[in-house]
């Protein structure tokens, strides 16, 4: 656990500083609208579970911060679960879609994060990573600054990121539009 929680720090001001990159193409790749609940994995204050609310039966934001889970349930429709992504107390099978944007760099272990999100994935559901493009030159400069404030940042590129899916028996598709990549991951029916 960092020293600091720089989330817990952001969480008043979150929103209103940090704006969804593009929650058209986030509705778009990951098939939305759907029938079923939706899990914001890392989702903090809900700014991405609040615009994809209408387009699912109930939506669940999941984070670590307090803070900005309390930011998170006053959006009203959202509900609010205190957990690391490496350990969601969910029963198998319980989504049909996981979202997590912008919040993959940021977890303890990405590869047990990717096992998590897939084991609470029902058969047929999607689950989509978004995260900036680490090919892009100004997303190693975000990186790098992320080091320097001290966070617990390690961006994956959107192969690798693929690949931690991939391994699973995911059905991968990727796609890349200016900084951000969006890789989804399908969990094939049984």
């Amino acid at each position: 656990m960092p020293l600091l929680d720089h989330f817990d720090l952001l969480a008043p001001v979150y929103d209103r500083l940090i704006k969804p990159s593009n929650p058209e193409k986030l509705s778009k790749v990951g098939r939305f609208p759907v029938e079923g609940a939706l899990l914001d994995a890392g989702g903090g204050t809900g700014r991405v579970a609040d615009i994809l609310s209408k387009q699912a039966t109930k939506v669940i934001v999941a984070d670590l911060s307090f803070r900005m889970l309390r930011q998170a349930v006053q959006k009203g429709g959202l509900q609010a679960v205190v957990s690391a992504t490496e350990k969601l107390p969910f029963d198998d099978a319980t989504f049909e879609r996981v979202i997590m944007v912008d919040a993959l760099h940021h977890v303890h272990s990405q590869e047990v994060t990717a096992r998590e999100l897939w084991r609470v994935i029902k058969p047929g559901g999607l689950i989509v990573i978004e995260e900036p493009d680490i090919h892009r030159f100004s997303v190693k400069l975000i990186a790098l600054a992320e080091k320097l404030a001290l966070m617990r940042s390690k961006i994956l590129s959107p192969e690798q990121i693929a690949g931690l899916f991939d391994r699973l028996g995911a059905l991968i598709h990727v796609e890349k539009e200016g900084y951000a990549a969006w890789v989804v991951a399908e969990k094939p029916r049984e």
